[in-house]
């Protein structure tokens, strides 16, 4: 394994410094989108790009993500690959949680690296930004974004969300809260496209319930301070007894942190992206700020036998090891070769078209690569379950049957309190 930046011939490839690759990009003049997807090689390697956020506001997640994809290639691998041999080859690139940068990644594992599919794509204004890329390169994408609007529009079957829409979101989370007996409550949100779909059907769910919705406030991504938002929610009279914080892990720690100097008594019901971050929060403000601060998250199949044989295989030694977003690149892997192996090709819009095929029901239910692709090559029909969830579609590419973990911080550990069952589950 060679250092993060440079190339590799192995079939894991690291990247390359994005100031280094832009320069070049700008010196040879502007790339075309659709020229180079002729040129993709139909034997040798299948070259996968996966582009995930190791720097930035959505950095937590990427290195686990990162360890999935890699240790699920390697199984497909050194079982023989796809195809009759053909082994994935791995380009992985940095979105540095910037639609900007995610953008000129993208282009880069299109043009240089002919990726037939790209993978990941852990954030939804990222998703947004190169979603227009790779459908218009007839090129497949699988995202772990939430909003809705990722799945909207012709995409030419070719877009796959392995998580819940945002709108399913919003429910589930209202659902949660009014399960502890909060009878009032205040929303506070980050302006982005995954949350603010959420807002509204949790309003819905609130009042259908006879709960109050207080106030909403809507705050700008990375603002200096959050001072007068948290004022006005946690400050007010009444306060509420609860407060929905929807947004991200570093918006959070500078919220959580300004309710506890002010004296703030209102519970708190935050996105697991915020108050657990692989454990990136309870890092940031210590275990006892922390403490009793509740959480929730579209949650992977915890206790079953696909996802128990994800913590080995990740070498988890806690057998309540909560991975958010890592099985999801595990899925993808194994999704794209069990899809490829159906449709005996590497071209997006085929081998897309059999997703449902290996994913869906009806078919025998199975939770371990090698044993699906068997199956697949003897003509089986099989209902792969994954590790991130059971991958279930619908005619969209977006997940059914999601379920959803509540939990609870509890000195310094994660507690799960429930699974609720979402409006598609």
């Amino acid at each position: 394994m060679t250092t993060a930046n440079t190339t590799t011939t192995t079939s894991i490839t690291r990247p390359i410094p994005r100031r280094t690759m832009l320069g070049g990009m700008a010196a040879a003049g502007a790339l075309t989108v659709a020229w180079p997807y002729l040129a993709r090689a139909q034997q040798g390697d299948i070259n996968i790009g996966v582009l995930l956020p190791f720097t930035g506001s959505q950095g937590a997640y990427g290195p686990d993500m990162r360890k999935a994809a890699e240790l699920t290639t390697k199984i497909v691998n050194d079982a023989g690959g796809v195809l009759g041999g053909r082994k994935f080859k791995l380009f992985f690139e940095d979105d540095e949680s910037s639609p900007t940068a995610g953008l000129a990644a993208t282009k880069k594992l299109l043009e240089i690296n002919k990726c037939v599919a790209v993978i990941g794509i852990w954030g939804s204004p990222i998703a947004m930004a190169i979603k227009p890329v790779l459908v218009n390169a007839n090129t497949c994408m699988m995202v772990s974004g939430a909003a809705n609007a990722i799945t909207d529009g012709d995409t030419k079957g070719l877009v796959w969300r392995f998580q819940a829409k945002a709108t399913d979101w919003g429910p589930a989370m209202a659902q949660a809260m009014l399960s502890r007996g909060w009878k009032t409550v205040s929303i506070l949100a980050q302006q982005n496209p995954f949350v603010i779909p959420m807002i509204e059907p949790a309003k819905k769910t609130f009042a259908a319930a006879g709960a109050k919705v207080l106030d909403t406030v809507i705050y700008n991504p990375d603002q200096p301070s959050y001072r007068a938002e948290v004022q006005r929610i946690f400050g007010a009279n009444p306060a509420p007894e609860a407060v929905m914080c929807l947004g991200l892990l570093t918006d959070f720690v500078s919220i959580v942190r300004e309710a506890v100097r002010m004296g703030a008594t209102s519970k708190i019901m935050a996105l697991s992206i915020m108050a657990d971050a692989e454990g990136k929060f309870i890092e940031a403000v210590g275990p006892d700020v922390a403490e009793g601060i509740e959480h929730f998250q579209p949650a992977p199949p915890l206790g079953s036998p696909s996802y128990k044989k994800f913590q080995k295989l990740m070498g988890a030694t806690d057998e309540n090891a909560l991975y958010l977003f890592a099985g999801n690149t595990h899925d993808q892997i194994c999704t794209l070769a069990l899809a490829m192996e159906k449709a005996k090709s590497t071209d997006s819009l085929v081998y897309t078209k059999e997703i449902p095929a290996v994913d869906n029901p009806p078919g025998e239910e199975i939770d371990d690569i090698l044993v699906a692709l068997k199956k697949v090559r003897e003509g089986v029909k099989i209902n792969f379950q994954g590790a991130g969830s059971i991958c279930d579609f619908d005619a969209r590419g977006d997940q059914l049957n999601r379920h959803y973990g509540h939990f609870r911080v509890e000195k310094g550990k994660q507690v799960l309190v429930q699974i609720i069952k979402g409006p598609n589950g």
